[in-house]
């Protein structure tokens, strides 16, 4: 390990001198820092912060939890969090729940993992979630300043999100626009709050547009592909199938489009997809998928601007949401010529 005395070694100068070079404790000649300068480069030397937070008795540390590190929506926020504190002298440290599932077990982890960080005297902490649901139940353990990313707390906590109402009613404005008028709904799992959200826009975009939406075109989920799978066969296979089918992720996107495979139709000539994410898959699929692209990165961004915000003394909102963009690729076209239905009365509601 580079130590400051080989710096100080290779410049040819003094502990002390390089000390005030690095810390801009005290005023240097040009040409000495040159010097020094060099030498750090030279030895690629990483000054150390932990050392330097004990002489300072200030400790710029930051602490992450992360639900879920391999869930696809984590690395993203994760880099735009380190980037930021990186450029702004902090450590960052980061603990992983190993998807979280609220168990004994788990809760201890989570314990465990705040105790480090409160050890390690980080200032705050950001708390990303492995999906956009409800962790106001943990709010109680946690007694540092805290952000949450990706997820919800309680209306007194700092969240950034984004927003599901109108990313959804914006994937059914699509299709409708494209003369649609037959669109199923395959849904994530209803006990998440943030589905019940997406749903809500995608009825308020048909509502808008004088369309129903008949209960047998709406199915709940469980994020699988397999199960996406079969209720897209059951969608496709009914008499007045739709002519459009939007899945509340990629994965089921792609599962939509191999079910029509399956029934012989085509993409997007004679059925239409919308998928969630923007995830690699939506991007690699054939036909490529035109999907809601979520803005991970500049939720980590806000995550942490709003956390050193809050370590300054300022106040910030509670709940932002940031908006989701529509990425168009292959896999939506105008509606088929097909007869329609009569009109559906009481379209219902999924509870």
């Amino acid at each position: 390990m580079i130590t400051i005395h080989d710096v100080a070694e290779r410049a040819g100068v003094s502990i002390a001198t390089v000390s005030n070079v690095i810390n801009k404790t005290k005023k240097v000649s040009p040409a000495t820092a040159s010097k020094v300068q060099d030498a750090l480069k030279e030895l690629n030397y990483v000054p150390n912060s932990m050392a330097k937070s004990l002489k300072t008795n200030t400790y710029n540390s930051i602490g992450v939890i992360a639900e879920e590190i391999s869930s696809f929506n984590t690395p993203p926020i994760i880099d735009a969090i380190c980037a930021y504190f990186d450029l702004h002298g902090y450590t960052v440290t980061l603990c992983n729940l190993r998807s979280y599932s609220h168990s004994e077990y788990d809760t201890a982890l989570l314990r465990s993992s705040l105790n480090l960080l409160e050890a390690s005297r980080a200032r705050g902490i950001i708390y990303v979630g492995a999906n956009s649901g409800n962790v106001s139940h943990i709010r109680h353990l946690i007694q540092l300043p805290v952000v949450f990313a990706y997820c919800t707390a309680s209306p007194e906590d700092h969240t950034i999100t984004y927003d599901n109402f109108s990313a959804a009613k914006m994937a059914a404005q699509l299709l409708v626009r494209r003369g649609h008028r037959r669109i199923g709904l395959i849904t994530g799992s209803l006990d998440q709050e943030f589905v019940h959200q997406r749903i809500m826009g995608f009825r308020a975009a048909m509502v808008d547009a004088r369309l129903t939406l008949p209960p047998s075109f709406i199915t709940a989920g469980d994020w699988s592909y397999e199960l996406s799978y079969e209720q897209a066969c059951r969608l496709l296979s009914m008499p007045d199938r739709p002519t459009a089918i939007f899945a509340m992720n990629d994965p089921m996107a792609c599962a939509v489009i191999a079910a029509a495979h399956q029934c012989h139709l085509r993409i997007p000539e004679d059925l239409s997809v919308i998928g969630f994410d923007d995830r690699s898959c939506s991007a690699y699929s054939y036909p490529s998928i035109t999907t809601l692209h979520i803005p991970l990165y500049d939720i980590g961004d806000l995550a942490a601007r709003s956390l050193l915000r809050m370590l300054s003394g300022e106040k910030i909102d509670m709940d932002q949401q940031l908006p989701c963009s529509l990425v168009e690729r292959n896999s939506v076209g105008d509606a088929p010529d097909v007869p329609n239905t009569a009109p559906i009365k009481n379209a219902g509601e999924l509870s």
